[in-house]
C-alpha cells in the first residue's frame, strides 16, 4: 500500500474518531443542560398540600396578631389603672 493511501486512512480514522467523539460530547451536554420535565409539572398532590400549608400558615399569623393586639389592650388597660388614685378608706 502506498504511504499516501495509509496516511489518508489514518487521517480518516482520527477524523471520524473525533466527530463521534464530539458527537457524544454534544448529545451528553444538551441532555445535562435540558430542563427535566418532571420539575415543569409537579405532582397536583404537592401543590394540594403547599396550598393547605400556606393557608394554615396564614391562619396561624391572623390569630397571632389577634392575640398580640389582645395582650397590648390588656396592657394598656393595666397601664390606666394603675394611674388612677385609690379611693381613700
Amino acid at each position: 500500500m502506498a504511504p499516501e493511501v495509509a496516511n489518508f486512512a489514518v487521517v480518516a480514522v482520527i477524523i471520524v474518531g473525533l466527530v463521534s467523539a464530539l458527537s457524544g460530547v454534544t448529545v451528553w451536554l444538551v441532555k445535562a443542560l435540558k430542563p427535566d420535565s418532571r420539575l415543569e409539572s409537579p405532582n397536583p398532590l404537592y401543590e394540594q398540600r403547599l396550598d393547605q400549608l400556606q393557608q394554615s400558615v396564614d391562619a396561624i399569623a391572623v390569630e397571632v396578631e389577634r392575640i398580640a393586639e389582645a395582650q397590648r389592650f390588656s396592657a394598656k388597660l393595666l397601664a390606666e389603672r394603675s394611674e388612677t388614685p385609690a379611693l381613700p378608706r
